[in-house]
């Protein structure tokens, strides 16, 4: 009885030092916080009403549930106005999800929080080499930015970039056991992807943004030949990237469970995307489909050909209804989309020309727009040709190979709903500039990043805890017999 009551009373005092370590956490990035903000800002009624607002948003960030705090960064990118979040200043540099993530990292990796009840051991089928790939290239990729760096010339854009994307989408490997995150990561992309597509079906309806419109104004600041709804975030292309991941995952998700709702997400999300209007990302979605299609077998067997054959009626279907949808066809036909494409085509001109300057090792993350335009005034509208140019050749190797390793390591899981939420988030943004360009996008690949390692065939198996004879029986050494 005082053995078990010592035990209590040290269990409660270890609960209050972690509470108090968390609250001291908190105030002193909010003094951090603030500190930057001062010396980089002017005094103005924005300021003061942001500063008690991110004191709060900082204690709760230490007060929430670990294991909630990627899913908060999630519902934050997906439902806040994208002007509402900081990102001038500090927050250029680190944008105030990328903080959120760095926090969580620090809560399990530093601070050694666990989610409650999720104490069972790694399964036994999770192999080695998926895992190794992924934190090998993952550890190049660092590196090589690194060096990319000081190559390129250290400067503000370089080291803002590179802060930026190590800590969003690399930082979160740190953490070796994440799927209870990865759970509830997946659950909530999928809830968000049905949420933001609804609201996307409304807004293309209306050709207006009923809530969105009234917080940060609803006029189409980009004059486009058609409407096309964003939702929550500042750019079409911006919304319709971000989902392709839960329309990816949910119809990936559907095929291999069996789960309705998913699909129900699924087909929302991508309704919402073809809400947008954003030729890429529906030929994204188109290309996960097909693969979906090709690999699918592979996932589900044969005995269930009757869900392949179901998802093939509806990719029929939902091709013929997207290609004779109003806008779209509109769009296609006007002067806008010809100057479009064919800044497109000149991009690729122009993104080589550019990244011979540094001899194809580029000339430093972030910077594949000011070399871009010593050759021509276009955007170069597509990401993977902005990291040619800005990290080079080693860089966008090491990214598609981290991208690839991902891919890999949620194959082995089973987990075809991310396999196609990685293929189709890579083509999306395959027609944009988002990652050289967009640095708050930067933690929409540390999400793939936590869900595709650490995430299960099937994210609402949460594992269960082993019961103590198991246990015991576990660890007890085991004999190898032998002849």
């Amino acid at each position: 009885m005082t053995a078990k009551g010592h035990l209590v009373v040290r269990r409660s005092a270890r609960g209050r030092l972690q509470i108090l370590g968390a609250v001291l956490a908190a105030l002193v990035l909010a003094a951090l916080t603030t500190a930057a903000l001062l010396a980089v800002a002017e005094p103005s009624i924005e300021l003061a009403v942001a500063l008690p607002v991110l004191a709060v948003v900082g204690v709760l960030a230490f007060a929430l549930p670990v294991h909630t705090l990627p899913a908060l960064a999630l519902a934050v990118l997906a439902l806040v106005p994208t002007r509402l979040i900081p990102n001038d200043g500090p927050f250029n540099a680190l944008p105030p999800l990328a903080i959120l993530m760095g926090i969580w990292v620090f809560r399990r990796f530093v601070l050694g929080q666990r989610p409650p009840g999720d104490e069972a051991p790694l399964p036994d089928h999770d192999r080695m080499g998926p895992r190794f790939a992924v934190y090998a290239t993952a550890g190049l990729l660092a590196v090589w930015l690194g060096i990319s760096t000081v190559l390129g010339g250290i400067s503000e854009t370089t080291l803002g970039w590179t802060l930026s994307f190590v800590v969003s989408v690399l930082l979160p490997l740190l953490v070796f056991d994440a799927r209870a995150e990865a759970r509830l990561l997946a659950r909530v992309f999928l809830v968000l992807g049905a949420i933001v597509g609804g609201y996307l079906l409304v807004e293309g309806t209306l050709g207006t943004s009923p809530i969105y419109g009234l917080l940060v104004g609803g006029g189409d600041d980009f004059m486009f030949s058609v409407y096309r709804a964003r939702a929550a975030f500042s750019h079409p292309l911006f919304a319709s990237a971000f989902l392709t991941i839960p329309a990816a995952l949910g119809i990936g998700t559907w095929l291999v469970s069996g789960r309705r709702w998913a699909l129900v997400c699924g087909a929302l999300a991508a309704a919402g995307v073809v809400m947008t209007v954003s030729r890429g990302a529906i030929a994204a979605i188109g290309v996960a489909v097909g693969f979906a299609l090709l690999i699918g077998p592979v996932f589900i067997g044969w005995k269930n050909v009757t869900r392949w054959l179901q998802l093939l009626g509806i990719t029929v279907v939902g091709g013929v209804l997207v290609l004779n949808f109003g806008p779209l066809v509109q769009r296609a036909g006007s002067i806008e989309s010809q100057l479009s494409a064919g800044v497109r085509d000149r991009a690729i001109e122009v993104a080589l020309q550019a990244s011979q300057v540094s001899g194809w090792l580029g000339t430093g993350p972030g910077t594949s727009g000011v070399t871009g335009r010593l050759f021509d005034d276009i955007i170069i509208e597509n990401s993977m040709l902005q990291l040619l140019i800005s990290v080079g050749i080693p860089g966008l190797l090491l990214f598609l190979l981290l991208m690839a390793s991902l891919m890999w390591q949620a194959w082995v899981r089973g987990n075809l709903g991310i396999v196609l939420a990685i293929i189709a988030y890579v083509v999306a943004i395959s027609g944009f500039n988002s990652l050289d360009a967009v640095r708050a996008m930067h933690v929409i690949l540390g999400f793939l990043v936590i869900i595709a390692t650490h995430g299960a065939a099937s994210f609402a198996d949460a594992p269960k805890p082993m019961p103590a004879f198991a246990q015991a029986k576990a660890s007890e050494p085991r004999i190898r017999a032998t002849i």
